[in-house]
């Protein structure tokens, strides 16, 4: 009579509350699982009753609506395969009860720690997950298999603690992961509908990839296969909130998809111990990918070793509104080798701080991909390429640079862009560092865009150092791009007829002050560059103002220079500060090719004092050079923390 009431009330509430509620079916259950308190002899319909092994668990076929429970604190080893399959209108879900830590189930040794094979409308919540034995072979955290079953819908794994998966690191479908969702060949030609990974933690300590949804069904042309094409890729697959580290190659990979969304994920830390190509968050095989809202660093490659990558079999992959840094292999690499395709994609409203290597890795004969409005910053001394273009059974086809800014205070080469069969380059900002390759643009801009704090940035929360202060010359410099995803980085609108900003924001300046444009004004690389020694200048150890390095002229005359880039029409103030060995053989901090005539400070101190000269750009000058100048004599004279405001 329970049962009878229960689901009439339950069609009741349905019925009042409309479409937002489905109906449960009345044989639902709710089965108990406790490790200390509970008996297999038990109904497990209660808390009282809970059931205590994973073997009672797997010897069950579950009902759809039903839910299978585990008591938080509670621990299990071995391998959790619930039987059964939900329905759209009642899945069937694994989750936690309680208080206390999550509960924890660890394979120790088996193929995986939470197993379905041919099953759908399932959902795995809250779980503590590991599956070490101390050995490495193949091995999942949670392990989702459709072998020859057709089509299989609702796959939701969320909220999932996975960590010390001690697996083999195999590149392929056979390799280890933490949560992998996986479609062999069978019988019948499968794959997968509704797939939710969202607000997981995996790591630390997982082999071989972090999150990877992939398939036996990859066959096509687009891939370079030559056989039987038998794409058959999975739908509505989303990837969404998790923070991935410490795996020991990929960090998320979805293969053999279509429409594939993953967004608002943080990858720290990749390729820790596989040793091959990896990357930390890509697509394989895959058309209509959108990879957005996502933060990758600490690759620890650069066999690719990119924070993000439209590698090859894909069509019309976006790249946006993603933070990348400190990756040994760069930010964004776009790769194909021939026979296979990689058509169509567009990197847009990205930022890139200190990555390493090269900044974009173009390898292969890709075709027709847009790169926009992204804002790349590489400090002083980086010898990071801004762009690199590789063979891999030839060179880029097609691709195109419009709007971006890189703001360069160190720099590698710009390699192999005349490689490109069709290479256009406009309306981008290259400034600091020049050297050798760096592209022609007629409406390039060598200014200093006046970024609110470059290289400050610490996660993709923190990024505000790359928006655009008031009177920058990138703002509203830029061409327009039709169909451009109609907002920047922050959420600021881009129009599609009229001239954007340059970079990756698209709002109004904001307010503060420019960053000091000297570069290596406190001389704390230990080296002269980016200044430049006329006669007597080096870096020397010791007799710093602060810091431990300081600028020394060895007798006159000499000196040390810098051009730096400066705002036409514009007030500044030179501040620096030297000494001399001897009072009568004094030594000046200076500016001079600024539109104005030279001025300086004359110091005669024998212990640091402050130099200051204010000056005003003439109405078409961009640059100035900026000196400390001993102009006669045998001593020493030093200088030390030189900036402009």
């Amino acid at each position: 009579m329970k049962t009878i009431m229960r689901g009439l009330m339950l069609a009741a509430f349905s019925m009042i509350c409309g479409a937002a509620f489905f109906a449960v079916s009345a044989s639902a259950a709710m089965y108990y699982v406790d490790s200390q308190g509970g008996s297999d002899s038990n109904t497990g319909t209660a808390q009282t009753a809970a059931w205590k092994t994973l073997n009672k668990v797997n010897a069950t076929t579950f009902q759809p609506g039903d839910s299978i429970v585990f008591k938080r604190g509670g621990s299990w080893t071995g391998k959790l395969w619930p039987k059964g399959s939900g329905t759209a209108q009642a899945p069937i879900v694994v989750d936690a009860y309680s208080t206390g830590n999550p509960p924890l189930l660890n394979g120790n040794g088996e193929e995986a720690a939470v197993y379905l094979y041919n099953q759908q409308y399932w959902e795995i919540k809250n779980l503590e997950i590991t599956n070490d034995n101390g050995a490495s072979s193949r091995r999942m955290g949670i392990y989702v298999v459709n072998e020859g079953a057709g089509l299989l819908n609702h796959i939701y794994v969320i909220g999932n603690n996975v960590h010390d998966v001690y697996g083999n690191n195999v590149k392929d479908g056979n390799g280890s992961g933490g949560i992998k969702i996986r479609t062999k060949t069978g019988s019948v030609k499968s794959n997968y509908n509704d797939v939710r990974i969202d607000g997981n933690t995996v790591g630390p300590r997982v082999d071989r990839t972090g999150i990877d949804v992939n398939s036996d069904y990859w066959c096509r042309t687009d891939s370079g296969c030559t056989g039987t094409n038998n794409w058959y890729p999975s739908t509505n697959v989303v990837i969404e909130n998790n923070y991935v580290t410490d795996v020991g190659g990929d960090g998320i990979v979805p293969m053999a998809t279509q429409g594939a969304v993953l967004q608002y994920n943080t990858v720290n830390g990749f390729n820790m111990r596989s040793g091959t190509a990896n990357a930390g968050i890509w697509a394989w095989n895959a058309d209509d990918t959108v990879i957005q809202y996502n933060e990758a660093f600490n690759g620890n490659t650069t066999q690719d070793g990119q924070g993000f990558d439209i590698d090859y079999g894909q069509s019309r992959t976006i790249v946006q509104y993603n933070y990348s840094h400190d990756n040994d292999g760069g930010f964004m690499l776009i790769c194909q080798p021939g026979g296979a395709k990689n058509d169509g994609g567009i990197v847009r409203y990205n930022i890139s701080q200190n990555d390493y290597a090269r900044t974009f890795h173009l390898a292969g004969p890709t075709t027709n991909t847009l790169v926009y409005n992204n804002t790349i910053y590489l400090p002083t001394g980086s010898t990071t390429s801004p762009i690199v273009a590789g063979s891999w059974d030839g060179y880029t086809k097609s691709v195109s640079f419009y709007n971006n800014i890189w703001h360069l205070d160190g720099g590698g080469i710009w390699d192999g862009l005349s490689n490109i069969a069709s290479f256009t380059f406009k309306y981008n900002t290259i400034y600091g560092v020049h050297t050798a390759g760096e592209p022609a643009d007629a409406n390039k801009s060598t200014a200093n865009p006046l970024l609110a704090a470059p290289g400050t940035g610490v996660n993709r929360s923190t990024a505000d150092g790359y928006k655009l202060l008031k009177g920058s010359p990138a703002l509203g410099s830029g061409m327009a791009v039709s169909s451009n995803g109609g907002k920047d980085y922050w959420g600021n609108a881009v129009s599609q007829t009229s001239a954007p900003n340059r970079g990756a924001y698209n709002g109004v300046g904001v307010q503060g002050t420019p960053v000091n444009p000297v570069k290596n004004g406190g001389f704390e690389t230990g080296a002269l560059s980016p200044w430049t020694n006329w006669n007597t200048a080096s870096v020397v150890g010791g007799n710093a103002r602060s810091g431990s390095y300081a600028l020394r002229l060895n007798g006159g005359p000499g000196s040390a220079e810098q051009i730096i880039t400066l705002q036409p029409s514009t007030t500044y103030t030179l501040k620096g500060y030297a000494k001399t060995d001897n009072s009568s053989q004094p030594v000046r901090i200076g500016v001079k090719n600024y539109g104005g005539a030279e001025q300086y400070a004359v110091i005669t101190s024998t212990s640091y004092a402050l130099g200051t000269i204010t000056f005003t750009t003439g109405a078409s000058n961009t640059a100035a050079t900026i000196y400390v100048y001993k102009p006669s004599g045998t001593g020493y004279a030093y200088g030390d923390d030189v900036t402009v405001e």
